[in-house]
């Protein structure tokens, strides 16, 4: 009985054997009773029951030793793949259907021996295709798993995303817009942080959330009350936070909810339908029969096979009239055999193990296919559409410039080395690019200082060493690289303010045993004697905005005691946002003087220089506040009256296979679009330098989302060309870039990875969300996932596309060819009158029939998709389905969506090649017939 009993002590505490870590043994290894106390026990306290750290989390070794304790962060009752679902679909195909009919026919007539063929037949097609379509279902279901919401989490000090179903109990997990809560967890960093808790408190609003604790007479209080946990399922719908994981899997809220309503999942109920009976009936019919579920081919197919079973009725009743309906036996097993013969028995087999088999190559080339539809439309595509930033790009980013905006004569440019590791603020130099000075913390003069902030304050990335000595980062590429640049002058964030998890980034933390408080120098420990009177404390943050193009933060500087305000963002926004400038920055950093038109346009000037370069341009600001409007500000009225500081060129380089992927779409026919955040001019370099477009190509190729969405419909379609790039490019832009390709007959696939671009990605034809940095939001809208972020990966999934499109042809063409054959055959050999002068000539047997078709169709059981998909023995239908594509595959352009795989070429093929077998068959059999 112990075999199986699952191990709950042992395993957590024993050691581990990394030689430093983060993790020590929990002092409640009970987790479970932790979950129902947490919002009451302060964040110190909760951690060293957890045995975590906050600011380095668990080690991995520590993490996979829970996971293999504590289980999957799972809920219970999800079944999965039906098998009996399977089988009723096995059993309710047309070809069964007729065989279940011969069957009956057989045994009235007596024929014992070709009724018990016809079972042994229907039998063995079942059991076979049962068990192929099942292990198909269940790859597909596993491989649909790899898109399910992923957890950004920090394991050994740096953060990485894993799965949700990987997250244990002790993980700090870090939570954004757009996120869907993995776990329960209790926050101690919060930052405007807003959560939707409908599905478990049926509360319509969405929640503020706090990180103090709350107290010990609250301990029973309601669940929608304790502001301090966050829920698993829930979704975050502002701000962002950083909470530990008290609970996982049925341990958590919503797991005790499906637990006590029998391990069903709340949401999942099914919906009462509340048609007309006479409707509801022939609705579920239809989706027992397969004609109104699964994929539009699947259902194109399921009505292809059931007509072919009506047009075999009708081949039955023509055998009959041909006997002149005097029906013996022999006339009743021919009609069965020419019922049988129009019947491609493994059509939906096969295509189903096609699906199955390219679903999964498609994985392992970083595409995760949600929705089979994809798989079909993706042939078709016509044109692609394309984030830049992470995708286009590398996403490595780095501060090139930085412009501190002045009067002509007083501007200041500086530059940073170009260095082999991004990340490491130690690594290469900062220089005014006028005399090549080397400018270091202690040189930088107060006009640098405040714009640096600017950048490191605004911003709520973070660059630490991980416990191997490597630079990580948490964020967002851009702020990672203003961080950078911002601790390269000694003014990076932890410097300027006090972080909640700053006391435990100066504790070293042994696998066992008491905390090590580390040896530090007089100037370190000076550094952390000041860290709660740091110089800046966060009032209030109004976080990036796709449609504003900025962010905002607000601080009380304790200095000079006083609000100031910081602003950064697109540079034409921040521009329009400033009344005031500093003329002189180096000599006079206090010194303001208003905003004129000459002035801006000088600025905008100095923007659009960088831009050609292909740096991302963003403008930085500040103003002061008055201290009693600091509470309850709103965005409007914060987001005011600036002082424009600066401008920082940040450089995103091109991937290196990004050209030779938009080359290939080129050749393939495929138009690529670039759909950007970034200014105009950097959109253009960044274009060129990947061939999108060329640098003689026409205004209206490039243009900005505010030019574009001026246009009306009208003149929109009037444009010779759909613009190949567009700038500053909002959501709803996408929205009417797929509405205007619509209009003109294109099938366009999408990419996003942002909450607002779900609706882009849901009513494109193909919607591509990013594995890496796409919001769980973005992820469930599209029917595709990219696991890389890759733009090549959407080259892959496209050409794969096209190849399961050309073979689901192939063997179409090859299964209909041979039933066309069969059906003249045997209709047309009725022609032919016996020796007898009487009866027909019957040309083949029902067993002949079955034979023939089992041959040329029969289900492979030796199929192992798991084993790199070998087949031995592999009868043509299969093989045609696994194909290889031929090598000028993506040189043709792409196939009409309309017409499907039932082109007239396939439609004539078939039947000509099918009266020439026929026919062949009719000369040997009659001319030569021996």
């Amino acid at each position: 009985m112990g075999v199986f009993k699952r191990n709950d002590g042992l395993k957590i505490k024993s050691r581990t054997n990394t030689t430093v870590s983060v993790t020590v043994s929990p002092t409640n290894p009970n987790y479970a009773t932790l979950g129902p106390i947490a919002h009451t026990l302060p964040v110190d306290q909760l951690a060293q029951q957890l045995g975590t750290n906050q600011a380095n989390g668990l080690t991995k070794n520590e993490a996979t030793r829970r996971l293999e304790a504590c289980g999957a962060n799972l809920l219970d009752g999800d079944d999965g793949v039906s098998a009996l679902e399977v089988l009723i679909k096995q059993l309710a195909n047309a070809l069964t259907l007729v065989l279940l009919a011969a069957l009956a026919l057989s045994f009235g007539v007596k024929d014992w021996i070709e009724g018990g063929v016809i079972a042994a037949v229907i039998i063995l097609n079942t059991t076979v295709g049962f068990f192929q379509e099942y292990r198909a279902e269940k790859t597909m279901d596993s491989l649909r798993q790899l898109s399910s919401p992923t957890a950004l989490v920090i394991r050994n000090g740096e953060s990485i995303a894993i799965p949700a179903r990987d997250v244990v109990p002790g993980d700090v997990l870090m939570i954004k817009t757009g996120d869907v809560i993995s776990a329960d967890l209790r926050l101690f960093s919060v930052s405007n942080l807003e959560v939707s808790e409908q599905l478990l408190t049926g509360e319509s609003l969405p929640v503020a959330k706090i990180e103090e604790t709350l107290d010990k007479d609250n301990l029973d209080m309601p669940i929608g009350d304790r502001f301090n946990l966050c829920y698993a399922s829930t979704m975050v719908t502002k701000g962002r936070g950083t909470g530990i994981v008290v609970s996982t899997g049925m341990k958590t809220q919503i797991g005790r909810i499906a637990e006590a309503i029998s391990g069903k999942k709340p949401g999942k109920s099914k919906e009462t339908d509340f048609r007309p009976f006479h409707k509801r009936v022939p609705a579920k019919v239809a989706r027992w029969l397969g004609l109104s579920s699964g994929t539009l081919l699947q259902i194109k197919l399921n009505k292809l096979a059931y007509l072919l079973f009506g047009c075999a009725i009708i081949l039955i009743i023509i055998v009959f009239a041909v006997a002149r309906f005097n029906v013996d036996e022999n006339v009743v097993l021919y009609g069965i055999a020419s019922a049988i013969a129009i019947i491609p028995e493994s059509l939906i087999a096969v295509l189903t193990l096609t699906m199955a088999v390219g679903t999964r190559k498609m994985a392992k080339e970083n595409v995760i296919v949600r929705k089979l539809d994809a798989l079909e439309n993706l042939g078709g595509v016509t044109d692609v559409c394309s984030d830049k930033t992470g995708t286009l790009t590398l996403g490595r980013m780095s501060v090139r410039k930085f412009w501190l905006a002045a009067d002509m004569n007083n501007t200041a440019e500086y530059v940073a080395d170009t260095t082999h590791d991004a990340l490491d603020p130690d690594d290469g130099a900062i220089r005014r690019e006028s005399d090549g000075s080397v400018i270091t913390p202690e040189t930088r003069y107060e006009g640098l200082s405040q714009a640096v902030r600017v950048a490191a304050l605004c911003n709520v990335a973070t660059i630490h060493k991980n416990l191997k000595g490597e630079w990580k980062s948490t964020g967002d590429p851009t702020e990672v690289a203003l961080q950078v640049f911002a601790t390269k002058l000694g003014l990076g964030r932890p410097t300027l303010t006090a972080d909640s998890s700053e006391e435990n980034e100066i504790q070293g933390r042994p696998a066992l045993g008491d905390i090590i408080v580390e040896k530090k120098d007089e100037a370190q420990s000076k550094n952390h004697e000041s860290s709660k009177t740091k110089r800046y404390e966060l009032k209030a943050e109004f976080p990036f905005s796709s449609e504003l193009k900025r962010m905002t933060t607000i601080y009380w500087d304790n200095e000079e005691e006083q609000n100031i305000c910081l602003i950064k963002g697109a540079m034409e926004r921040i521009l329009d946002l400033s009344d005031t400038y500093v003329t002189s920055p180096e000599e006079s950093p206090s010194t303001t003087a208003p905003m004129t038109e000459a002035i801006k346009n000088t600025f905008l000037v100095k923007a659009e220089e960088l831009a050609s370069q292909g740096l991302r341009v963003i403008g930085m600001g500040q103003r002061t506040l008055p201290l009693e409007n600091v509470n309850n500000i709103t965005r409007e009225d914060a987001e005011n009256g600036f002082t424009f500081l600066a401008l920082a060129g940040i450089f995103d380089p091109p991937r290196p296979e990004t050209p030779g992927a938009v080359k290939a779409f080129k050749e393939a026919g495929i138009v690529v679009h670039m759909l950007t955040g970034d200014h105009l001019t950097t959109a253009r370099a960044i274009a060129e330098s990947v061939d999108i477009i060329s640098p003689n190509a026409p205004k209206s190729a490039v243009m900005t989302a505010a030019e574009f969405d001026k246009l009306s419909d009208e003149e929109i379609d009037a444009l010779p060309e759909l613009p190949l790039v567009i700038a500053r490019c909002a959501p709803e832009t996408k929205v009417r870039m797929i509405h205007a390709g619509k209009r003109r007959g294109k099938h366009l696939s999408m990419s996003g990875d942002g909450v607002n671009d779900s609706p882009a990605l849901k009513l494109a034809p193909v919607g591509i969300a990013m594995g890496m940095a796409g919001s769980d939001v973005a992820k469930d809208a599209s029917d595709l996932v990219l696991t890389d972020d890759n733009f090549d990966s959407i080259r892959v999934a496209v050409q794969e596309g096209r190849r399961l499109f050309l073979n689901i042809q192939r063997f179409i063409l090859h299964l209909l060819t041979t039933n066309v054959a069969e059906v003249v055959l045997l209709i047309v050999g009725l022609c032919f009158i016996a020796t007898d002068g009487n009866t027909s000539v019957f040309p083949l047997s029902p067993l002949a029939i079955l034979w023939v078709n089992m041959v040329r169709e029969s289900n492979v059981d030796n199929f192992n998709i798991s084993e790199g998909m070998q087949l031995t023995s592999s009868p043509p239908a299969f093989g045609l389905g696994l194909e290889r594509a031929p090598a000028d595959l993506m040189k043709r352009p792409p196939h009409s969506i309309k017409d499907g795989v039932f082109t007239w070429p396939v439609i004539i093929d078939c039947l000509s090649y099918g009266i020439m077998m026929g026919a062949t068959c009719l000369v040997t059999r009659f001319i030569f017939p021996d």
